[in-house]
């Protein structure tokens, strides 16, 4: 039932609006039933209900003591005039004022009862690979080993969607096996192999097509295959191509270790000879990606002799051999041995083990979780058997697995986190990983409950290296850039915005935003930065000249006001908010909405049908005519006169973020007005609205809001509304990241550990 009344009330939303009809005098003291009998329910009752909106059920529905979470934007709609529609009769201001008085009244009803909490959360599957790397030095890849995490409020760390399924627990013990093994050798074990992927067994990078027995390339493309890397050492990488030439140069092939080139082949026999290129290479121990790539495609249609027009490539298949030496010690038992001595020293196995479950764990443990751990292996195994079965049990336990945090005591509404969870928090918010050892030491120390001792970590933290996961995993969900690689645009209009162009699309944001944090610039920055990070494939792409090599280096953009726009021109943005045949207003207006402006529209109206998506704008009508007869629904203009105002900003760039000044030979119109009479022209318009007086301060509350629910695990309701408005203010002087998480980390939300409300059931913090 709430289900239903939350898709009435959204629907709610989508009534246009507008200032074209006279006022009509009312009461301003109307209640809320009369006034929607009065304004509303002639359009919304019963059959005649448009949109599948009957407000009369809506209104009984408030009467029986529901208040659904959509409040807030329907009182938002009411606030801006967005209903009833602008060729209707309209109520007169106090009305209008009166109507929203109530509705907040509601919602500050609903904001009773116990504060929010988070649920108990584990860890993501890239918090997961980043606290194995850094616990063991074993790198996995987690596309391959884990399954995606479901989303929360926008982020992947949400602790009501980070279920447990059987499969994933299956998974965990199977990586716990492997993992294990992988970092405690038995003493002078080698166990070197060749695996060897053949056709079904490679994946394709690019327009790369598997064809009979081979994977012909056909342009600038690849496969890949995930290889095991069992332990630190020597491995040499073989694989079998062949060249079709055409040019002046023959075919060059090249192998790449997880996107880093390795090693370039010349290939000049033909189609009909096969060549094993290999090259012997030092690889760490995890999931390693073993790349074979055609790097230099050549097309020359016109040429006289249709041998010499194409260039193309052929794989058949890839091989890894290694390790080529003993893997005993590998790097994680050379640390252990060194500290502690040989585990056939019952001294020195007991200290491993404290010392691995304590940092796996999180927080120091307990000398019975030690024995129990050890009582899983005979006391006369040989000493790295006992290691190993004891590091799977950590892997395992509910305490590596989960962000365990104590409850309140009996009665108590709420309990202080102590120094080894504000630590957790710290870590995890800032670097998706464990706490390092510095951490550690001022949990140990107590230095975590002083708002100065938060304050120095915090700085530190930011300045580590590792801080460049806040880039990674919340700047990029933020701006919805996360899944990137899969937005792959149309290769026949697009040739060459491949999966590698857009990683590097992902990484300059990713930079840019780092760069921004570290260097404690202005909030304001991220959208008016006059420089990027760029190599020559993607300054090319972008039309930029003077930049050469692979290395990303930050670039300055030439821009007449000295303003570059920021992320409003990163082409991971630009093809994020995309068809993949053409650019889209709707999708690109969307976007500033919910990432920018923390207003996101609601659903379109069922039924309701969208724009061609094959790149073609039907007829002689630009794409603006098209979306102009759109707007002429009035089910649709309340939220289109928004959304594609701000779209249109965005149209000086094409589907894939390259700069143009016309679409399909039609000039580019950047040229939009705001409901409340406000112009937006082209980027450095749209940037110069959202840092106005209005548009500034929704841009850092939204910033604020997403940074808050990326740091606590939870969407926030009405009861965060006064840490968010703290929050804003208390970076009025200081607009930076590096400030505005420092507040964020002294707010009850983030230090205090909420009572569950009364039967309300959560995974148990104990095995």
């Amino acid at each position: 039932m709430t289900s239903v009344l939350l898709f009435m009330m959204s629907t709610l939303l989508q009534l246009p609006g507008g200032s074209g009809v006279a006022a009509v005098p009312v009461d301003q003291d109307m209640e809320l039933r009369p006034f929607m009998e009065t304004w509303c329910l002639d359009c919304h009752e019963g059959s005649r209900a448009r949109s599948d909106l009957d407000l009369a059920v809506v209104l009984d529905r408030i009467d029986q003591g529901e208040v659904p979470a959509s409040l807030e934007r329907i009182i938002d709609r009411l606030q801006r005039r967005d209903m009833p529609p602008e060729d209707e009769p309209r109520p007169d201001e106090p009305a209008f004022d009166h109507a929203v008085l109530q509705l907040e009244d509601l919602l500050d009803e609903s904001a009773g009862g116990p504060p929010a909490r988070t649920t108990i959360r584990r860890l993501s599957r890239h918090e997961y690979a980043n606290t194995i790397r850094d616990l063991l030095g074993f790198q996995l890849q987690i596309e391959r080993e884990l399954p995606a995490d479901e989303i929360g409020d926008g982020f992947d760390n949400n602790g009501d969607a980070l279920s447990v399924p059987p499969l994933l627990l299956e998974k965990y013990f199977d990586l716990a096996e492997s993992i294990s093994a992988g970092v405690v050798a038995r003493e002078d074990e080698i166990d070197s192999s060749t695996s060897r992927r053949q056709l079904d067994e490679l994946e394709p990078i690019g327009r790369a097509g598997l064809k009979r027995s081979i994977w012909f390339l056909p342009t600038r493309c690849g496969v890949f295959a995930r290889h095991v890397v069992p332990a630190d050492g020597p491995y040499v990488i073989r694989s079998t191509v062949r060249g079709q030439q055409a040019g002046p140069d023959p075919v060059l092939m090249g192998i790449r270790v997880d996107g880093e080139l390795i090693e370039s082949f010349p290939i000049d026999t033909g189609l009909e000879v096969s060549r094993v290129i290999e090259v012997e290479v030092e690889l760490s121990a995890g999931v390693r990606r073993v790349e074979v790539a055609f790097l230099n495609d050549y097309f020359d249609p016109d040429h006289e002799d249709p041998a010499e027009r194409d260039r193309n490539a052929v794989v058949e298949w890839i091989e890894v051999e290694g390790p080529l030496r003993s893997i005993y010690p590998t790097p994680l038992q050379a640390r252990l041995l060194n500290r502690f001595g040989s585990p056939s020293d019952p001294t020195a196995l007991r200290g491993m083990v404290t010392s691995l479950a304590g940092l796996a764990w999180r927080r120091p443990v307990e000398p019975s979780d030690v024995d129990r751990l050890l009582a899983l292996s005979a006391e006369d195994a040989p000493g790295w058997d006992r290691l190993r079965t004891s590091l799977m049990t950590i892997l395992v336990h509910p305490r590596f697995l989960f962000r365990i945090e104590a409850e309140p005591g009996p009665g108590d509404s709420e309990r202080r986190l102590d120094d080894w969870e504000i630590a957790t928090r710290l870590s995890y918010l800032l670097w998706s990983t464990m706490p390092d050892d510095e951490l550690r030491r001022a949990a140990a120390n107590g230095e975590l409950q002083d708002p100065d001792g938060r304050a120095r970590q915090v700085r530190r933290m930011i300045e580590h290296p590792r801080s460049r996961n806040l880039a990674r995993h919340f700047a990029t969900q933020w701006l919805q850039i996360r899944a990137l690689r899969d937005a792959i645009p149309d290769s026949e209009l697009f040739p060459g915005v491949d999966e590698r162009l857009l990683g590097l699309m992902s990484e300059e944001t990713e930079r840019f935003f780092d760069d921004v944090l570290r260097r404690d610039l202005s909030i304001d920055t991220l959208l008016k930065g006059n420089w990027t990070w760029l190599n020559q494939p993607l300054a090319s792409h972008y039309g930029i000249e003077g930049v050469r090599g692979n290395r990303m280096r930050k670039v300055f953009l030439d821009s007449s006001d000295g303003s570059g726009t920021g992320v409003l021109r990163h082409g991971s943005v630009l093809v994020a908010t995309s068809n993949p045949t053409r650019t889209s207003p709707v999708k690109r207006g969307k976007w500033v909405l919910e990432a920018l402006l923390d207003d996101a529209p609601p659903p379109a109206p069922p039924g309701v049908g969208g724009l061609p998506d094959d790149g073609k704008i039907t007829g002689e009508l630009s794409l603006r005519e098209m979306l102009l007869r759109h707007r002429n629904d009035p089910e649709c203009a309340a939220c289109h006169e928004q959304m594609d105002a701000l779209g249109f900003a965005l149209e000086p760039f094409d589907a894939v973020g390259r700069p143009r000044t016309d679409d399909g030979g039609l000039p580019i119109d950047a040229l939009g007005e705001l409901p409340d009479g406000r112009t937006v022209d082209g980027p450095d318009g749209l940037r110069d609205v959202l840092l106005d007086a209005i548009g500034r301060e929704r841009f850092r509350r939204s910033l604020a809001r997403h940074l808050a629910t990326y740091a606590l695990g939870r969407g926030l309701d009405r009861r965060d509304e006064p840490m968010l408005e703290s929050l804003v203010l208390s970076i009025e002087k200081e607009p930076t990241l590096k400030r505005l998480i420092i507040e964020l980390v002294e707010t009850d939300a983030f230090l205090l550990r909420p009572a569950a409300a009364p039967g309300i059931m959560e995974p148990a913090a104990q095995p």
